[in-house]
């Protein structure tokens, strides 16, 4: 695979700001298998930061986000008094695409928006679309994507279901294990985070707990938990349905526990 190059010859180079550190690996093996350069910022914040410090091609910029969000982040880069850095195509990534969102987006200087969690060919779409000349650039063998890691979850019991990781993955077990260990690394603070939060009924952090779980929860295929997940994200932002949320909680704690159980199992983690 040629790697894309800007017109000095060096690779391009695009940053992705997502606070969810299993989106972060994702986008990063789709993005680097293409040929480019990735670095990560975890909140508007940092990306702000590595914008004002480095060249960049492109950002994939999270809608949602700690210390500063992506909305804030991208007016701010559009501030920016370099006019090649205030200019750079930056791309909204959210999970929640309501209607009038995309007209909020470009209102504050975003150039287009992925929906999550990221679909491959969606994202390799929204890159040649943002990056000049690139069109002929980017190749992938898609060919090679459809045949992938045999799948483990055809079972009528399984709880999880890694059609979007193997197609991410291309062939890569070892990157299927790295994103399946995070999960079980990472899913238990989460969910005690989130406990600990409901039993001070802070529901705006519920809430917020609740679409960081909402991106692991896609992305491991949970379906059952689909419609839960967004269900406590919204009553707990807006502080309604209150009283059914602690039920809800212990629903999505079950469920995510079991899924680990089976996940050890099957992949002898």
């Amino acid at each position: 695979m040629t790697a894309p190059n800007n017109h000095d010859g060096e690779k391009r180079r695009i940053l992705v700001a997502e606070d969810v550190e299993m989106n972060q690996h994702l986008a990063r093996h789709m993005i680097e298998s293409w040929g480019f350069e990735v670095d990560i910022a975890g909140n508007g914040r940092e990306a702000l930061v590595l914008v004002q410090q480095n060249h960049y091609d492109l950002v994939l910029m999270d809608i949602h986000m700690p210390e500063m969000d992506g909305l804030e982040a991208t007016q701010q880069i559009r501030l920016l008094t370099d006019p090649l850095k205030a200019s750079i195509p930056i791309v909204a990534l959210t999970a929640n695409a309501l209607k009038g969102d995309r007209e909020r987006f470009l209102a504050a200087g975003m150039n287009d928006y992925l929906p999550k969690p990221i679909n491959e060919p969606h994202l390799h779409r929204i890159i040649t679309d943002n990056l000049t000349n690139l069109t002929n650039m980017i190749t992938t063998d898609q060919d090679q994507r459809q045949h992938i890691l045999p799948s483990k979850t055809d079972d009528a019991d399984k709880l999880y279901n890694l059609s979007l990781v193997y197609g991410i993955a291309g062939g890569d077990e070892s990157f299927v294990k790295r994103m399946l260990q995070l999960f079980l690394d990472t899913m238990p603070l989460t969910l005690q985070e989130m406990q600990k939060e409901t039993t001070l009924q802070n529901w705006a952090q519920v809430g917020k707990l609740a679409h960081k779980l909402k991106s692991t929860i896609d992305s491991m295929g949970i379906s059952t938990l689909k419609d839960t997940i967004r269900q406590i994200e919204q009553n707990g932002k807006k502080g309604e349905g209150t009283e059914q949320l602690p039920a809800q909680v212990n629903l999505v704690e079950s469920i995510l526990q079991s899924c680990a159980v089976q996940v050890k199992k099957d992949f002898s983690l």
